[in-house]
This record gives structure tokens, C-alpha cells and sequence, in this order.
């Protein structure tokens, strides 16, 4: 009878650690979270994202990275009536799982609580599984936040 070799059960160990991480990757979510573009502020302290080529009903995801290494999510979309939305891709009642939210037909989707909420309703209601509001102002086809609101958000990545 052969022995169990410790190289061959280190390789054994390894693998099923493995399917574990992989599977718990793939539970919560981590195969339908959306790309994310990086954004940096500007020279004035403002990150400022184009607009022009969002559509009705779509919705861009965000990455701000800051000259301190300060990681923050966000996301900008634009609802059925041209209204323009921006919050932080995070919920007060789970950030520290950093699982934030996805798109799905009109609706933002919490990646927890797997509660939605309509394009249009966020920045209307706070609190829970719902999206914290960024404040933002829009200047033309851009959307124009200041580097200080974007840090108040800052709790939720770290």
C-alpha cells in the first residue's frame, strides 16, 4: 500500500482551499459585478465624468484613486427620463462586505441583500440595502463631483 506523500497532500490541501475561495468569489457575486473605469481628480480638486455618450436606462461604474492611494467606488447613470443619478457603489448596511451593486433592467440591485431599487428612486431614499447618495453637480454633458465629497464616501472601501 502506498503512503500518502506531505508534498501530494500540501497539493490536495491547496486545491480545495481553492474551490472554496473560488466558490465563495462566484457566491457572492463576484462574476456579475460590473468593470469599473478609473477616474482621478483633476489639478482643481474635481473628478469630472463625461456624460455625453450615456444612454436612457444605462449605467457606468466607477473607480476613484486618489494621489493618497484612497480607493472609492461610485457609479453615474442616467434613468428613462434623462435624469442623471450619482452614489457611491455601496449601501450603509453592508459595506464592509464590499459587494456593492449591479445593473439589471432599470433596476440597481444590492449584491447582499439582493433587494432593487428603480434607476430613477436613487438619492431618494437612504439607509439599509439602498445606495448612499454623492453629491454632484452637472456642468453641461459632464458630471462634476469635488474630490472632498467623494472622500466622505471613503469609510466604505477602506
Amino acid at each position: 500500500m502506498r503512503r500518502l506523500r506531505p508534498i501530494h497532500a500540501l497539493f490536495i490541501v491547496l486545491f480545495f482551499a481553492g474551490a472554496v475561495l473560488a466558490a465563495n468569489y462566484a457566491f457572492e457575486g463576484g462574476f456579475l459585478r460590473e468593470s469599473y473605469e478609473r477616474v482621478r481628480p483633476d489639478t482643481d480638486g474635481n473628478v469630472i465624468v463625461d456624460i455625453a455618450e450615456l444612454q436612457a436606462n444605462e449605467v457606468h461604474f466607477y473607480r476613484y484613486l486618489n494621489y493618497g492611494n484612497q480607493e472609492v467606488r461610485f457609479f453615474v447613470g442616467r434613468d428613462e427620463d434623462g435624469h442623471v443619478h450619482v452614489a457611491f457603489d455601496a449601501a450603509e448596511n453592508d459595506f464592509k462586505l464590499k459587494r456593492g451593486f449591479r445593473f439589471h433592467d432599470g433596476w440597481m440591485v444590492n449584491n447582499k441583500c439582493d433587494t432593487s431599487l428603480p434607476l430613477a428612486e436613487v438619492g431618494s431614499r437612504k439607509g439599509g440595502c439602498y445606495p448612499v447618495p454623492l453629491e454632484h453637480q452637472i456642468v453641461g454633458d459632464t458630471v462634476v463631483i469635488a474630490d472632498s465629497q467623494i472622500l466622505r464616501g471613503w469609510r466604505f472601501f477602506r
